[in-house]
């Protein structure tokens, strides 16, 4: 065997790196020609909540359907008219006040139409760049930067979780790369930027600042201790723009949010799974159609057991996996453990929507090294196909199965994953330490 020279491996190593990166820009050409003319219902709020604060309409920036989730407004429907209805369905707005505010300086100046356009291209490069950030957290030493790529596109190109992102034009998207980069300053030595862009992640949405216990897990405290500065900063700068009243309007939103659970297609959570399970075995009867439903305590009394038993189970998730993954070494550690909690905070979430996994979905190929190399492409194969959006949609419209079996399976297929780090972490804990 004729030994690898120095310049020809680093000249292997650029040519890798060119054709990742015309990959990548391929992909994003792609993903722009297939999702141009979506609906983007996700996004439609955020144009509306900064169309009512710059029209001096406040008191419907927080307007919603009776269950809160499941449609537009009626209070929105005229303005939508009016606008030539740009969007399919508007879902309600629910992010915090700062946005809409600054989305008030925005809406005058750039149509709806144009602004989702916009966000369209930005949200399919920012996956694209989340399958580069995502690498350098978490690509094996061992694993070629191309199969990296190359299986994070094959995913991201069939997953039902990327697909539902991209067809609603979810603002999740942004919170993702912004949550994948704070992780990539990390690892690079860079605390107090990765805890400022976490910190500005959690301000979009609420549900990344729980990534603020794997900071606390690795010990970095100069990127918690911005992270709390960066949120508590942005909170104060929001009552200072929006002002208390629309403040307390968002409160009272979030607090219908807390009260009702989706039971539909798009909420792989443990909560639907379960109820779903108990359904099944005769246990329990909820008041489900085709398209699902939103329940409340008055619906299903105790659903408050259910909510509290998945957050024990998340609480014991976690312990657990804290103690099987500490005694890797620290980028491993870091690696594993952003996989690890960006699946438990989608399943034991109650509303686990399919994109709040997409961030899992470009961490996943690390696993691909795992198992030996026939076992490992069997294991990606199985998880795309029973991920893929073509049978998730397909499987309910063209061969008439019911929805709660494949949202069951998701929930199933994360679970495996799950077990899949556990067995690997441990084995590579034994090697260490023999």
């Amino acid at each position: 065997m004729i030994p690898t020279q120095p310049h020809q491996t680093e000249g292997r190593r650029a040519n890798d790196l060119r054709l990742c990166y015309l990959l990548l820009a391929l992909w994003f050409a792609l993903a722009l020609i297939q999702h141009w003319n979506n609906p983007s219902s996700d996004l439609a709020p955020l144009y509306m909540a900064g169309h009512f604060l710059a029209e001096g309409r406040p008191d419907l920036v927080y307007a919603a359907p009776p269950a809160f989730f499941g449609g537009t407004p009626s209070a929105w429907e005229p303005t939508l008219a009016a606008m030539g209805n740009p969007w399919p369905h508007a879902f309600p707005y629910i992010y915090p006040p700062i946005w809409a505010k600054l989305m008030s300086f925005v809406t005058p100046h750039i149509g709806p139409v144009t602004f989702t356009k916009a966000v369209m291209a930005l949200h399919a490069a920012l996956m694209a760049a989340g399958v580069a950030v995502a690498a350098r957290i978490a690509r094996p030493a061992g694993m070629r930067p191309l199969i990296w790529v190359l299986i994070s596109i094959a995913l991201l190109e069939t997953s039902v979780f990327s697909e539902t992102a991209l067809h609603f034009n979810q603002p999740q998207i942004t919170v993702m790369f912004l949550t994948l980069l704070a992780f990539e300053r990390l690892q690079a030595g860079r605390e107090r930027t990765a805890g400022l862009l976490l910190g500005v992640a959690a301000a979009i949405k609420i549900l990344p600042g729980v990534f603020l216990l794997l900071l606390l897990f690795e010990r970095r405290w100069r990127a918690a201790a911005t992270f709390a500065l960066t949120v508590a900063s942005l909170v104060a700068l929001s009552f200072l723009l929006a002002g208390p009243a629309l403040h307390a309007d968002f409160l009272k939103a979030f607090d219908r949010i807390e009260g009702t659970l989706p039971a539909v297609p798009s909420n792989a959570s443990v909560h639907v799974s379960i109820l779903l399970l108990l359904e099944h075995a005769g246990l329990v009867t909820l008041p489900l159609t085709d398209a699902g439903a939103f329940l409340s305590r008055e619906d299903f009394p105790a659903l408050p057991l259910v909510t509290w038993g998945a957050r024990l189970a998340f609480l014991a998730a976690l312990a657990l996996f804290a103690r099987r993954l500490w005694p890797l070494e620290p980028r491993l550690r870091l690696a594993r453990g952003l996989l690890v909690l960006s699946i438990l905070i989608a399943l034991f979430s109650p509303v686990g929507w399919l994109h709040y996994y997409v961030i899992s979905l470009l961490l996943l190929p690390q696993l691909a090294v795992l198992a030996p190399p026939r076992i490992a492409a069997l294991s990606l194969v199985v998880f795309g196909a029973i991920s893929s959006s073509t049978l998730y949609i397909q499987s309910v419209l063209s061969f008439g199965l019911d929805w709660t079996f494949m949202n069951i399976s998701v929930a199933a297929l994360w679970f495996a994953v799950l077990l899949l780090v556990w067995r690997f972490s441990g084995k590579e804990q034994a090697a260490r330490s023999a």
